[in-house]
């Protein structure tokens, strides 16, 4: 719990840097911002298999990524919506940029007006719909790219003792 309360956290302070500093709508700071992600739940597998002397499996390994995951959704979840009222003109600008990359695209201007429309009067919903799937999607691949990591001794029970 505590590595997925840490990672979240870190990512959040993260994406705070991006935006403030003008690059939280570049399209490679969006990837980026995973790195946090990935290495959190590296050191959340490594710390689980040594918390268990290394008898885990990959699943027992996955599953506590996993669960760290869930802890990361929730925080970013809940920053989420509370940057909405810490910085208003985010949506805005979002919104902005949307139209500009529509527009490359060759849209006419009613389906653009059209689309932002949509896009403000669903804003919340798909701001939590997107955090929830995107940030799990990506916390499964990660928890198992994290649990071929730490060293796994047996089939993740310990041997029996000798009486």
């Amino acid at each position: 719990m505590m590595y997925g309360f840490v990672t979240g956290i870190i990512m959040i302070v993260f994406n705070v840097i991006l935006y403030v500093s003008g690059l939280a709508f570049e399209t490679w700071s969006q990837w980026i911002a995973y790195i946090p992600f990935l290495v959190g739940l590296i050191l959340n597998a490594m710390a689980y298999a040594k918390a268990n002397d290394n008898y885990v499996t990959f699943g027992n390994v996955w599953s506590s990524g996993f669960k760290a995951s869930s802890i990361i959704t929730i925080v970013l979840l809940a920053w989420a919506i509370l940057s909405l009222f810490i910085f208003p003109d985010m949506r805005e600008k979002g919104l902005e940029i949307a139209q500009e990359r529509m527009a490359q695209q060759g849209l006419s201007d009613e389906q653009i007006e059209q689309a932002v429309t949509m896009t403000n009067k669903f804003f919340i919903p798909a701001l939590i719909g997107g955090t929830l799937i995107s940030t799990l999607f990506m916390g499964a691949i990660f928890s198992a790219i994290a649990a071929i990591f730490p060293k796994k001794k047996g089939d993740g029970a310990p041997p029996p003792t000798l009486s």
